[in-house]
């Protein structure tokens, strides 16, 4: 079926692409539009920003994850609830893993069959703005950039002179600009923005954004150019029963320290029967009731680990839980937690929950940043890594269950902690990007209802 759809690319990391996005999501909204929101890439924190702007589920596209038919199936299943899909990008619209450019937003949008709209920043540029334009037009022939949106342009008057220029010279649409955004610009921390929560004032601010994009934006001519075909839901096989987790009551960790999951793993574990209990390790003093497993995704403990140690009775309970073979798996931040203490750069300590006795130490600089590969048990998936901390090595019950590789390198290490029925590492797993991989995890958390 056609629907109306598209992806915001950007020549640049930095050049508005999640301000821009979250204000055309919030404007369409208000115009009557069902708003399905996508993010392009492994990224945890725009996806919050959508689902508060819009009130929905963001989901991430993931073309080095996922093969093709799981990308699209996963898309259409979304964008199908939806009157109008919009994806937002990731780094530069080229930008990817090696000389092909894996998982860029260039080769997502080609892979889901969307239009390109291209945000390009204007400081500093006029004519030279058009270049920039025609070469990301150039570079590649099935390119599908169908309009462009100029940023940081001071007055409408300034934009008709680049609208000239560059529909003569480039014989592209521009849809229209924005101007300098002082006052809504959006915080960056060291792995990335500041997350939707702790933006004060962030459904105002929203609010005088797509007031402003209302004004400046010509949403005629974007959904006019912003055609897509989404296909009904194929059967699409997993090697899962459909009961396959009934009886499991899945302690989620979620709050301003634990909020990094993939929203597809999570309606996953759902779908297979899993019962979802979400938990603040920051103000809950105690796992749900009938909670019999549990899941910490990644997040930033690091920032709340002052608050995390003084929740000494939850400390305790999921240490007492785990040394009575409670199932627990744990990505990134979890990991953190769960080691005996988070020592900051400034040498400050925090007591954690103590499962593994090793320390996580934060580091000044990125540690692991970017793609890998990572193998259990002989089965591989693909996965991710960013963090900004390491392992003491001084643990006495530390068995390293995961082996990575970086792709496209020879640079190979191991992590994945195991002691009982817990296990955690630095990695972030897509539930869908491979079953046997997913299947070691759920048989993990099955043991609580075996």
């Amino acid at each position: 079926m056609s629907k109306q759809g598209f992806v915001i690319a950007g020549t640049n990391s930095g050049c508005g692409k999640t301000t821009i996005t979250i204000g055309l999501m919030h404007l369409l909204k208000k115009k009557g539009y069902n708003v399905s929101p996508f993010k392009v890439g492994p990224d945890f924190i725009d996806p919050r920003f959508h689902e508060k702007v819009v009130g929905t589920p963001s989901y991430n596209l993931e073309s080095y994850f996922m093969d093709d038919k799981t990308l699209k199936y996963l898309f259409n299943k979304h964008a199908a609830k939806a009157d109008i899909a919009i994806a937002e990008g990731v780094m530069g619209m080229y930008d990817g893993l090696g000389l092909k450019g894996i998982g860029s937003t260039y080769e997502t949008a080609k892979k889901i069959e969307a239009p390109i709209v291209l945000i390009v920043g204007c400081k500093g540029l006029y004519q030279s703005v058009s270049a920039i334009i025609k070469g990301f037009m150039t570079l590649r022939a099935d390119n599908n950039i169908k309009g462009v949106i100029l940023n940081h342009v001071s007055s409408d008057m300034l934009f008709q002179k680049y609208k000239e220029f560059i529909e003569t010279e480039c014989g592209i649409k521009c849809i229209g600009y924005v101007p300098p955004l002082k006052d809504m610009e959006l915080k960056s921390r060291h792995l990335g923005l500041v997350q939707a929560e702790e933006v004060e004032a962030l459904n105002e601010k929203v609010n005088q954004l797509s007031d402003i994009l209302d004004k400046t934006i010509d949403t005629e001519t974007l959904l006019d150019i912003a055609k897509i075909k989404v296909k009904d839901s194929e059967a699409f096989e997993i090697p899962f029963k459909k009961d396959e987790l009934k009886g499991l009551n899945l302690a989620v960790a979620y709050d301003k320290a634990f909020s990094f999951y993939y929203r597809d793993n999570l309606e996953l574990l759902e779908e297979l029967g899993a019962k979802l209990q979400y938990f603040s390790p920051l103000t809950d003093d105690k796992l749900p009731d009938n909670c019999n497993a549990i899941y910490f995704g990644g997040g930033y403990p690091e920032v709340f680990a002052d608050q995390l140690s003084e929740n000494t009775q939850l400390l305790q309970q999921i240490k007492t839980a785990a040394d009575n073979n409670m199932p627990i798996f744990a990505e990134c931040g979890g990991l953190m937690y769960l080691t005996k203490e988070i020592i900051n750069t400034d040498g400050a300590k925090n007591n954690m929950v103590g499962i593994f006795n090793c320390a996580t130490e934060m580091t000044a600089r990125l540690k692991r940043f970017g793609y890998a590969e990572c193998e259990l048990n002989g089965a591989k998936t693909k996965c991710h890594e960013f963090h900004k901390s390491t392992l003491s090595e001084d643990a006495q019950n530390i068995q390293h269950q995961y082996k990575l590789s970086k792709p496209l390198s020879n640079i190979k290490w191991e992590c994945g902690l195991q002691n009982k029925n817990v296990l955690a590492g630095y990695a972030h797993i897509h539930f869908w990007s491979n079953f046997d991989f997913t299947k070691q995890i759920f048989d993990l958390w099955k043991r609580a209802i075996i």
